[in-house]
């Protein structure tokens, strides 16, 4: 006669195999949410792929109460994956057993361990794009209309799109260059090329000292601008020299942009900080509500 079904805790030998196989990381494919806080904190949850009562999904009636709280009927996810994986029909037993194994496999040998680090941080990098920069357009005094600064504007996120994709380390040195370029903009270490399209260049050695950086690290970063589209350098004759000078290209959206020149302006004028659009990527602060509208009215009388 079959044992009445009942949920038992899991040992503690079990949970602790199972923290030690999941590397504290969620068994969801790609997820990479934490099961033990850095307060040490148990934030995530402990699932059953069988389920260990009557009702639950997936449950077997043929399973004994210890093997449904055994290492191998369980496994550890986040919250939102935990909810998701209920669906039995997407995910039956065979699907889940194989991310649990997928997953634990990872973590079995050091090699694998080791690998697992491996991630694309941009991959995190979630912009938040300009939907009318309307208040780039009044500080900057550029006298668009909302029809074209919406053209702009779809411009600016089709940029984005690619522009997420840059290391962090590289979108920032990228902002401090814009921002070293506005401020040396009056003084012969910037060439400034003549319309809005074009864009200023400084020279190469003027970046070294300013930020303290070695050549080396310098050129490493000019290539990489380079690779990415973002900038590069070029040589401009000095009077009896040829000095080296690292610009920022235009935008590459159809319009041939100079963004980043203008965001230093406006981040000058505005008193933000570069890094909000170079690293944080938060380009919806160059919006502005329509006076017209009425939230931009409410606030107005608030």
């Amino acid at each position: 006669m079959a044992e009445e079904a009942k949920r038992l805790a899991p040992k503690s030998e079990t949970l602790r195999e199972l923290f030690l196989r999941s590397g504290n990381l969620c068994a969801y494919p790609g997820c990479n949410k934490l099961m033990l806080s850095e307060s040490a904190k148990f934030v995530g949850q402990l699932c059953h792929i069988e389920a260990a009562e009557k009702g639950g999904e997936r449950f077997n009636e043929n399973m004994t109460n210890e093997q449904r709280r055994a290492a191998a009927n369980l496994m550890l996810m986040c919250y939102e994956h935990h909810t998701e994986t209920n669906d039995v029909n997407a995910f039956p037993i065979s699907r889940l057993q194989q991310i649990k194994a997928d997953h634990e496999r990872r973590f079995s040998h050091p090699d694998r361990a080791i690998l697992s680090t491996l991630k694309d941080y941009t991959l995190l990098e979630d912009p938040t794009y300009a939907q009318n920069l309307r208040k780039m357009n009044r500080i900057l005094g550029w006298g668009l209309s909302d029809e074209e600064l919406r053209d702009q504007a779809a411009d600016l996120r089709e940029y984005l799109e690619r522009f997420a994709r840059v290391p962090a380390e590289v979108r920032n040195f990228l902002g401090g260059v814009a921002m070293r370029m506005r401020r040396m903009r009056d003084l012969p270490a910037v060439h400034t090329a003549r319309g809005r399209f074009s864009c200023p260049s400084i020279r190469f050695d003027d970046l070294e000292q300013a930020f303290q950086i070695n050549e080396e690290t310098m050129s490493r970063f000019e290539s990489q601008l380079d690779s990415y589209n973002l900038g590069g350098m070029t040589h401009i004759p000095d009077q009896s020299y040829d000095r080296e000078f690292l610009g920022l290209y235009v935008s590459g959206t159809g319009n041939g942009w100079c963004l980043w020149r203008d965001l230093a302006e406006f981040c000058e004028k505005a008193q933000e900080s570069i890094e909000a659009f170079s690293v944080d990527l938060d380009f919806a602060r160059l919006d502005e509500d329509d006076p017209r509208s009425p939230t931009a009215q409410q606030t107005a009388t608030a």
